[in-house]
């Protein structure tokens, strides 16, 4: 590879880096200044709020959430406690835990929600 296509390669990745961590920064600010809690929570809501009322297991929701097993259930536990998520072992396999939206927590997700879009909408390019 030239050097100028490693260049152009640095560049684009700085580039794409400089808005992750803009656009992360500011969601993380103004979520936990509006709705109290942080990127990371919002994230595992949204993700808990694609699942509907039907909930997910642990299993299921780590496998589509970029953050690792250990990190994803600390704050599933700092939700539980909330009072935003409710975890039960599951009918069907008792050694598997389903983790499932409160009412409080598909209320707080549709407002955050809101704040989340907004951000995206006035921090990432087009």
């Amino acid at each position: 590879m030239s050097t100028e296509a490693t260049s152009q390669l640095v560049e684009q990745w700085r580039a794409i880096q400089c808005a992750y961590l803009k656009t992360s920064n500011a969601l993380d600010r103004e979520l936990s200044a509006r709705h109290g809690i942080g990127l990371n929570e919002f994230e595992t809501l949204d993700l808990l709020a694609e699942f509907r009322s039907e909930g997910c297991r642990m299993k299921d929701l780590t496998a589509v959430s970029p953050m690792t097993q250990s990190a994803l259930s600390k704050i599933v536990d700092r939700l539980e406690k909330a009072g935003y998520v409710r975890r039960a072992a599951c009918a069907d396999d008792r050694r598997s835990l389903f983790v499932e939206l409160t009412d409080a927590g598909s209320h707080l997700h549709t407002d955050a929600a809101v704040t989340h879009r907004e951000l995206l909408e006035e921090n990432l390019p087009r």
